[in-house]
């Protein structure tokens, strides 16, 4: 592995991986969906975070991305506008990997929404870079 010059971009290959991961494991024969929705969710994560260390905004290593975009709006308000996304991702952080009987499995419509909401976070991260 080779080191990055810039230390947000190591957080951005990282993401992208996962959204890559999350994209595979959708468009098989028999998709994994919760592990999907965990992916996309780190993408999202990672992305933030990337925009944060890009800044030199320290913050605390956390799954919640409703507070980790809440903290990139310190910086560029507009970030604002990303509540709901992280909002519908962050349950993805931990509740999908761990049995739960009062979770259900996320469904294929679900996991692809997810997909798009890293997706979506991961370009309006670039656009604000």
């Amino acid at each position: 592995m080779t080191a990055k010059s810039n230390p947000s971009d190591a957080w951005f290959a990282k993401a992208d991986a996962d959204l890559q991961a999350a994209e595979l494991l959708l468009n098989t024969n028999n998709p994994l969906l919760d592990i999907v929705c965990y992916h996309a969710q780190q993408c999202a994560e990672k992305y933030l975070k990337g925009y944060l260390v890009a800044h030199s905004i320290p913050f605390k290593f956390v799954h919640e991305l409703v507070y980790l975009t809440r903290l990139c709006g310190k910086q560029e308000p507009k970030f604002s506008n990303l509540l709901d996304i992280a909002s519908e991702l962050q349950d993805y952080a931990t509740g999908v990997r761990y049995p739960d009987d009062e979770l259900e499995e996320p469904t294929p419509q679900e996991a692809q929404r997810a997909i798009v909401c890293a997706e979506e976070v991961r370009a309006f991260v670039k656009q604000c870079l």
